[in-house]
């Protein structure tokens, strides 16, 4: 937790995305979603309790929004994650992989370097999503079935967005950086990341460069 100190130095206001801007949609369906919306409340409280004083998270669904991506903006001492109704009402959307999707959002703050700027407070994607796997789902019970499968949904709909192809779980990207990628890796390359995180192991090249 020592590279929380470092972020509450900076003090600005700033957002990160899970997935960059895109014209897909999926158009919110009107069942019943009181399941996920418990993962959301369960998960708030959780993640709380890991933030320093005086920080503050908030999370919030927009049901009628079509997108498909989830953000957290910072605002001083205020976190804020927003879940857009494309992705909570998204095919794969259950509650492990919602689960992981906001311990994605929450790694840009608790991730640690490298991060999306030198003054900036949010780490890169690929390193929150290394969080996800090396903390993130630990506190919350996940088996090594329940991450893969939960991994494998998520990225899939990072890759449906992004129009990317499809992660597979028996192969790796092989792709070697020669610098960090401080941008979006491909759906394979966040796959292998999150499983790295979760075995303990060192971040893929396919997006790190040491």
């Amino acid at each position: 937790m020592n590279a929380i100190l470092f972020f509450i130095i900076f003090l600005g206001h700033a957002s990160a995305a899970c997935l960059v801007d895109s014209k897909i949609t999926y158009n919110p369906s009107i069942t019943d979603i009181s399941m996920l919306e418990n993962v959301v409340e369960d998960f708030q409280h959780v993640i709380e309790r890991e933030l320093p004083n005086p920080l503050r998270l908030s999370i919030s669904i927009d049901h009628l929004n079509p997108k498909i991506n989830a953000d957290i903006v910072r605002d001083k001492n205020d976190l804020h994650i927003k879940i857009f109704g494309g992705m909570i009402n998204h095919a794969k959307m259950s509650p492990e992989t919602l689960q992981l999707l906001l311990c994605h959002e929450a790694g840009h703050f608790f991730g640690g370097p490298p991060l999306k700027s030198r003054n900036g407070w949010s780490s890169t994607e690929g390193q929150a999503d290394y969080y996800s796997g090396l903390r993130c789902a630990h506190l919350f019970g996940f088996n090594e079935t329940s991450f893969i499968q939960s991994s494998f949904d998520l990225t899939s709909i990072y890759a449906e967005v992004s129009m990317d192809l499809k992660p597979q779980i028996e192969q790796c990207d092989e792709t070697i950086v020669s610098r960090t990628n401080f941008g979006y890796p491909r759906a394979q390359c966040r796959f292998d990341t999150l499983l790295a995180g979760w075995r303990g192991v060192e971040r893929p090249r396919c997006w790190f460069s040491h």
